[in-house]
């Protein structure tokens, strides 16, 4: 056969949970900056995704038995990483404390939380620090849920990786109390995955999901502050050398 010859493209199933406001659900299938941006970098690299959107659940039940898949945003912890492959961090989290405004006094860090009842959102990480400080709390089946659950007063804080002010756009009667810590979300990959498929991924993922080729991507959502913050603050993003 004569001709030149096209290189087919890798194709990756992509699950995600919807996470406003950067992953977002649309007919199914996932929207917003985290999977334009995701899916920009991966195309540089000769692969091409399908993204669908899934309870988190779900997402870590199919990623592990479905070969040529991976989950967008997830949260690490050691339990997972035995059945899944962390290829990447995508971007930073941080999880704050919010609380109706007038409803609780002064609080400063996690022990002032203990007199509270808890809602929070379901990741390893804050499991732990609650699980260590001795403060009970209720888990977030859905995390987006989790503002409107506070207004009706299921409990009286939520822990939550929300942007603030999405947060009080979403509910005006809401504030902040404190930044309780930070973590950061990752791409996961079915354990059978081509390990040239997983260094591609790497290789787009060098700069996360903030190259400053994304910019246009976070600013038609309005998160251009936010993208620029984060190249600034985060240390995962590689810095350019300085000459001495």
């Amino acid at each position: 056969m004569f001709g030149s010859q096209i290189a087919c493209a890798e194709r990756l199933a992509i699950y995600g949970d919807v996470y406003p406001p950067f992953l977002l659900e649309q007919n199914g299938e996932l929207t917003g900056p985290y999977a334009e941006a995701f899916a920009v970098l991966v195309k540089q690299q000769g692969i091409e995704v399908r993204y669908t959107a899934l309870p988190i659940k779900r997402v870590l039940q199919v990623v592990e038995r479905q070969p040529n898949s991976c989950g967008l945003a997830l949260h690490f912890s050691p339990g997972l990483a035995e059945t899944l492959s962390f290829v990447g961090r995508v971007a930073p989290v941080t999880v704050s404390v919010f609380a109706k405004q007038g409803k609780v006094g002064q609080l400063n860090n996690i022990e002032d939380i203990r007199r509270y009842s808890v809602g929070t959102i379901d990741i390893a990480e804050v499991r732990d620090l609650l699980d260590i400080a001795g403060i009970n709390y209720e888990p977030l089946n859905q995390a987006s849920r989790g503002l409107s659950m506070l207004v009706a007063n299921r409990f009286d804080l939520l822990l939550s990786d929300t942007l603030p002010e999405f947060a009080t756009t979403e509910a005006s009667n809401v504030t902040r109390v404190f930044t309780l810590a930070r973590f950061e979300r990752w791409v996961a990959c079915n354990n059978q995955t081509d390990p040239a498929v997983a260094n591609k991924l790497r290789k787009a993922l060098a700069e996360r999901l903030f190259a400053e080729s994304l910019r246009s991507i976070w600013k038609r959502y309005g998160l251009e502050d936010y993208f620029d913050d984060v190249r600034q603050k985060w240390e995962a993003i590689p810095r350019p050398k300085v000459k001495k």
